[in-house]
């Protein structure tokens, strides 16, 4: 008790710098440690932080990883006066930093609309400018237009698209934008290009003669707009060709209407997955690849080499999709058969009766499977296909399959039961 009085006159004696110090010492860590506290902030939380002394008033300008968010609630009466003091805070945030690299850039817009375009424009160029300055890595940028807004044009600029040290690329814009002539992207090895509009024929091809090193390729199609028809509407081939590739996913998020080419060719490609919407036609030049899967409607797959590397295929395509005649459905049936029979090195196979219901009209001889141990189907009922018809086809497929250890049937509380008539 006696030393209470003494302790308060100490500290009432002690200047006040060290009084301060005493009770902050959370400013006295190293810059290290107090960066990788903002780090589980936000950016926009971390730049409160801002206001607490000078030595945090310009620390947040040093995080490596940069995320700036505008997504306002439903109330549409404040949203442009909330983008406008959005802009110019992101546009310091990414222009005025301590000289520190930045690893990762994410920037997200939601209900954008047309008046957005100069700031989300200004937005878009101090990226730009970031990844010429800070040796940006990874970049992510995300545009979700507001549902009242029709699809406006904004320009990309060169710089984005030019970057020894960026890493991974993902652009998800739903705005028009066209890839410029020149790319140099040297170390891209992600690339992620979400609701894509293909300009012309050569968008992607020069895309990817300007990532050398690109690994990973995720690419989201939407179709033409009524209003884009004039500058876009000749394109009909889809050219994915690049020696490094290793996995390749394309994605159509709307129906096409018109035959579509997909070509698909890479020395080193191990996966590669189409979720096709359509009159597709797909070639494959893979003599590499690993995992196949398909998915959707397609016209015709042809595979260029023999796939003796494959692990797994997993084709839930349908094949008799939009049948002219009866002669459009043999001609289908070879297609799929074909395509079917090169499939004949897998390991592991899932098919839905989509595929099984082309089978049924291609040529009666099955290719033999040595190396198929699992075997997966998902029955599709429908009333206007005879089950036994799926179950001809799939007597056969058991028959040329020696070596099946695994089967599995999905859905089974669906199924007929002409299904367990196997057993």
């Amino acid at each position: 008790m006696a030393e209470r009085p003494q302790r308060r006159k100490l500290l009432k004696a002690a200047p006040e710098s060290d009084q301060n110090d005493a009770s902050d010492r959370l400013s006295a860590l190293s810059d290290c440690v107090l960066l990788l506290i903002l780090s589980r902030l936000d950016t926009k939380e971390a730049a409160v932080t801002s206001i607490l002394s000078t030595r945090w008033r310009h620390l947040f300008l040093s995080l490596p990883q940069i995320t700036l968010q505008f997504s306002p609630n439903d109330d549409v009466s404040h949203r442009e006066r909330l983008f406008s003091i959005f802009t110019p805070f992101a546009n310091r945030v990414l222009r005025h930093r301590n000289n520190a690299p930045i690893n990762k850039i994410r920037l997200s817009v939601t209900h954008s609309v047309e008046s957005f375009r100069p700031g989300f424009q200004s937005l878009l160029c101090s990226a730009a400018a970031a990844l010429a300055t800070y040796r940006v890595e990874n970049i992510s940028v995300f545009v979700e237009l507001d549902k009242t807004t029709e699809p406006f044009r904004v320009s990309v600029p060169r710089g984005m698209f030019s970057s020894d040290t960026l890493v991974g690329l993902h652009l998800s814009l739903r705005v028009r934008w066209s890839v410029p002539e020149l790319v140099s992207l040297p170390n891209l090895k992600y690339l992620h290009l979400v609701s894509f509009r293909l300009g012309d024929e050569d968008s992607v091809p020069r895309f990817l003669r300007g990532c050398p090193s690109l690994e990973n390729l995720v690419l989201i199609l939407r179709e033409l707009d009524e209003g884009e028809s004039e500058e876009g509407g000749g394109v009909e081939t889809l050219r994915v060709s690049s020696p490094s590739l290793k996995c390749v996913m394309l994605f159509w998020e709307e129906e096409v209407e018109s035959d579509f080419n997909v070509f698909v060719r890479s020395e080193s490609l191990e996966s590669l997955f189409c979720s096709l919407q359509g009159r597709h036609k797909v070639t494959v030049d893979a003599p590499n690849l690993k995992s196949l899967s398909l998915v959707g409607h397609v016209l015709e797959v042809d595979i260029i080499q023999s796939l003796v590397s494959i692990d797994e295929a997993v084709i839930k395509a349908g094949f008799l999709f939009q049948v002219a005649d009866v002669d459009d459905l043999i001609l289908r049936a070879g297609h799929a058969f074909t395509f079917f029979s090169g499939l004949q090195h897998v390991k592991s196979l899932s098919l839905s009766e989509n595929i099984m219901k082309a089978l049924y009209f291609s040529p009666p001889v099955m290719p033999t499977f040595r190396n198929l141990v699992k075997l997966k189907l998902t029955p599709v009922y429908c009333h206007y296909f005879p089950r036994n018809w799926i179950l001809q086809v799939l007597f056969k497929l058991f028959e040329s399959s020696p070596n099946v250890e695994l089967l599995s049937l999905s859905e089974v509380g669906s199924m007929n039961s002409s299904w367990w008539n196997i057993f």
